[in-house]
């Protein structure tokens, strides 16, 4: 037989007593608890958040995109100047 958990319980302090009463008027039309509907609403921008989450690229990804992108400009070309100068350079602009 499983064994049924208890709920873990989640307070929501609303400050704006407008918000308050626009809650329990929905949950009545509803008639659902204010319990059930912010659970619902809590649930629901999980999932869009998930999804928006699901959408971003991954950094790694990315930065190999840009890679590729920027081979791709040079077409095999080989650089005349080593990268070893242009970082020092760039780092000598940025403390001048």
């Amino acid at each position: 037989m499983a064994k049924k958990t208890s709920p873990i319980r989640l307070n929501i302090y609303v400050h704006d007593p407008n918000i308050r009463r626009q809650i329990k008027e929905m949950t009545a039309r509803q008639d659902v608890s204010i319990s059930e509907y912010c659970l619902r609403a809590i649930k629901g921008q999980l999932s869009r958040e998930q999804k928006a989450a699901h959408k971003e690229e991954n950094p790694l990804k990315k930065a190999v995109k840009k890679a590729g992108r920027f081979q791709r400009t040079f077409r095999g070309r080989i650089f005349t100047i080593s990268s070893a100068d242009l970082i020092r350079e760039s780092r000598e602009g940025r403390n001048s």
